[in-house]
C-alpha cells in the first residue's frame, strides 16, 4: 500500500481535493463548520452538499450520494463497521468514500514526552497498535464492502519532520517494520483513504508538461484539467511548467505536452523512450499554430509525432486534423468560482471597467476612440482597471479614475477581475483571433463581470447574447459602455445570468468524466495509435 504525499495542505484541503469533481450529491460526516461544503460549492455550484455530525442518523440525510466524507472529527473509524456499511448503502454504484484518519504514530505524538534519550520518552515495541491504525481502517472499509483505491498522507513542516524522523530511525528494527514504512508513518499527520462502492477502477497515471506561466494559459489547459482529473478515484496526476519529472511509483499512462514544438532531437528521443515503455503522448494547443514558425519548420511534428491532440475549439480542431485525425475538443472551463462581493458596484460607488488581456494593442486601437469618448461622458461613474499593458493604461485620460497592475499570476489575476463589474474584450478579425477560444468571456462570467466584446469568437454561442453586449466599431463600443454603465441594474441582471451559465455549463466538473473516458480510451488503443503515429512520421520524412 503506497501513500502519496500531500505536503503542508490543511486536512480540509486534502479532503476537498479527493471529492470527485463530478459529484452531484455529497455527504460530509464530522467535517467541521461547513467550510468544506462551501469550497466544494465553488467547484460544483449546482451540487448538493449535506453535512452531519458523528452519531447522527445517516439515513436522515437521504441516499443516492456520489461521495461520502468522514472528517478528522470521526474517531475510531476502524471500529465503525456498522457506520461504514450504512454509508455504503447510501451511495450510488461507483460512489466514493473518503476518510480522514488522525495518525497516533506521528512523530510529534510520539515525542510528547520528549525525544529519544530524554526522561519520559518510551520507545514503542513491536505490535504497538498505533502503527497499525491505517491497516485496521482499510480492513474495516473492505469488510463493509468498500473497494480500497488509494491512501494519501498529509505531511506538515517538512524540514522539522525530516530531522525528527531521522532521529527515530532505530525504531524500524525495534518495531520489526521496514525503514521505508517507518518513515512514511512517522511523517504522516493524517491519512486520507479513498475507496469506492463497487470494483476499484483501473489505475490511470498522467503527467503534464506546461509552458512557463504567463497570462493564465497553462493553468487553463494543464493545471486545472489535471487537478480536476486527480479528484477521480484511480487517477493520479502531476504537472509542472518547464519540466515534468515522472514520479517513480507512476505506471505508464498519459503524458500531455502543452505547446511543445518537438524540434529538439534530445527531447524527441526522450519521448520515444517513454513511448517504448508504454506511455501515450498527447499534444495540447489552444491557439493558432501558424502563429509560431517553429511548428511549420519541422512540418508540424508537434501534432504528427504524438498519439492524439486536445484543443479548445472546433475551429482549431479542424486545423489540427490535417496533421492528426485523433483530436478531441475540450472547451475552456473554470475549476472554481472566485469569491466576490454581492453588490453592484462591487467596490464603492463607481463601476469598475476591466481590461486585462495579453497582446491586445491592435485590438485596443480599433475601439480606442469609443472607449475614450465613453470615459469622458461617464466621468466619476466609472474606474478603469488595466492589467499588463501599461501603454493602454497611460492612453486613458489623466482625469479618469484608473488603476494599473503589472502582469499577474493567474490566481491574483482572477481575484482582481472579480473586484470589477464590466470588462472590455475586443478582438479584431484576424486569422490568429479566429482560432481563439472564449476563455476570457468565461472568466468574466465566473467572476461576476459583464463582458462588452467583439462578435468574433464570443458571439458564437447563443447563451452569450443574453449575458454580454456586442460591438463592432468605435461608435458601438461607446454606446455599449455608456448604456451598460448607466444602468447598474442591468449589470446586476446580466452578471447573474453569466454566473449561472458558467455554473451550469462551463465548469471542469461538467467535463471531467468525458476527459477521463477520452484518456482511458487512448490507453486502450495505444498499440493502434502508435502504428498510426509511425506511419505519419514516415510519410513526413521522420
Amino acid at each position: 500500500m503506497r501513500a502519496c504525499m500531500a505536503n503542508d495542505k490543511t486536512i480540509g484541503a486534502v479532503l476537498l481535493d479527493h471529492i470527485p469533481l463530478n459529484a452531484g450529491r455529497v455527504l460530509g460526516i464530522g467535517c467541521g463548520t461547513g467550510a468544506l461544503g462551501q469550497a466544494f460549492g465553488r467547484r460544483q455550484p449546482h451540487a448538493l452538499y449535506i453535512g452531519v455530525e458523528p452519531g447522527e442518523a445517516l439515513a436522515r440525510a437521504g441516499e443516492g450520494f456520489d461521495a461520502i466524507l468522514f472528517g478528522e472529527g470521526v474517531a475510531d473509524i476502524h471500529d465503525a463497521l456498522d457506520v461504514l456499511t450504512e454509508a455504503r448503502s447510501l451511495t450510488v454504484p461507483g460512489g466514493v468514500c473518503v476518510v480522514a484518519l488522525s495518525n497516533p504514530a506521528h512523530w510529534r505524538a510520539l515525542q510528547q514526552g520528549g525525544g529519544p534519550g530524554d526522561a519520559g520518552f518510551s520507545w514503542p515495541e513491536a505490535g504497538d497498535p498505533r502503527f497499525s491504525v491505517l491497516d485496521r481502517a482499510v480492513d474495516a472499509l473492505r469488510k463493509a464492502g468498500w473497494a480500497f483505491v488509494d491512501v494519501f498522507s498529509r505531511v506538515v513542516d517538512r524540514a522539522k519532520t525530516d530531522v525528527a524522523v531521522a532521529a527515530l530511525a532505530p525504531l524500524a528494527e525495534r518495531l520489526q517494520i521496514t525503514p521505508q514504512r517507518l518513515r512514511r508513518t512517522l511523517a504522516t499527520k493524517e491519512w486520507v483513504i479513498c475507496a469506492v462502492n463497487g470494483p476499484a477502477p483501473s489505475r490511470l497515471d498522467m503527467v503534464g508538461l506546461g509552458l512557463q506561466k504567463i497570462g493564465g494559459v497553462t493553468e487553463a489547459r494543464i493545471d486545472h484539467p489535471l487537478a480536476a482529473l486527480r479528484t477521480l478515484p484511480g487517477v493520479r496526476t502531476v504537472w509542472d511548467a518547464g519540466g515534468a519529472p515522472i514520479p517513480g511509483h507512476f505506471e505508464p499512462g498519459i503524458f500531455v505536452l502543452h505547446r511543445q514544438f518537438l524540434d529538439d532531437p534530445a527531447f524527441n528521443a526522450g519521448l520515444d523512450g517513454l513511448i517504448a515503455k508504454g506511455w501515450v503522448i498527447v499534444s495540447e494547443i489552444d491557439d493558432d499554430p501558424y502563429r509560431w514558425p517553429e511548428y511549420a519548420a519541422n512540418d508540424f511534428r508537434a501534432f504528427r509525432g504524438v498519439h492524439a491532440v486536445t484543443v479548445s475549439t472546433e475551429t482549431l480542431a479542424a486545423t489540427i486534423r490535417s496533421w492528426n485525425p485523433t483530436v478531441e475538443v475540450f472547451p475552456n472551463a473554470m475549476f472554481a468560482l472566485p469569491r466576490q462581493s454581492p453588490t453592484t458596484p462591487k467596490q464603492g460607488e463607481r463601476l469598475r471597467l476591466f481590461f486585462g488581456a495579453l497582446n491586445r494593442g491592435r485590438d485596443w486601437a480599433a475601439i480606442r476612440q469609443g472607449v475614450l469618448a465613453a470615459a469622458a461622458t461617464l466621468g466619476d461613474v466609472v474606474e478603469f482597471v488595466v492589467v499588463h499593458d501599461r501603454e493602454i493604461h497611460d492612453d486613458l485620460p489623466a482625469q479618469v479614475h484608473k488603476t494599473f497592475h503589472p502582469t499577474l499570476p493567474y490566481d491574483r489575476y482572477i481575484a482582481v477581475l472579480a473586484t470589477c463589474d464590466v470588462a472590455l474584450l475586443p478582438l479584431e478579425d484576424t486569422p490568429f483571433n479566429r482560432r481563439k477560444s472564449d476563455l476570457k468571456f468565461i472568466e468574466c462570467c465566473a467572476a461576476g463581470v459583464v463582458p462588452i466584446c467583439s462578435p468574433l469568437v464570443y458571439a458564437d454561442r447563443a447563451e452569450h447574447h443574453a449575458i454580454g453586449l456586442f460591438a463592432t466599431d468605435a461608435g458601438e463600443w461607446r454606446e455599449a459602455i455608456e448604456r451598460l454603465c448607466g444602468s447598474p441594474e442591468t449589470v446586476g441582471r446580466r452578471r447573474a445570468l453569466g454566473m449561472d451559465y458558467v455554473g451550469r455549463e462551463r465548469m471542469h466538473g461538467q467535463q471531467v468524466a468525458a476527459r477521463e473516458r477520452f484518456y482511458r480510451g487512448l490507453m486502450a488503443r495505444r498499440a493502434a495509435l502508435e502504428q498510426e503515429r509511425q506511419l505519419r512520421l514516415a510519410a513526413s520524412g521522420g
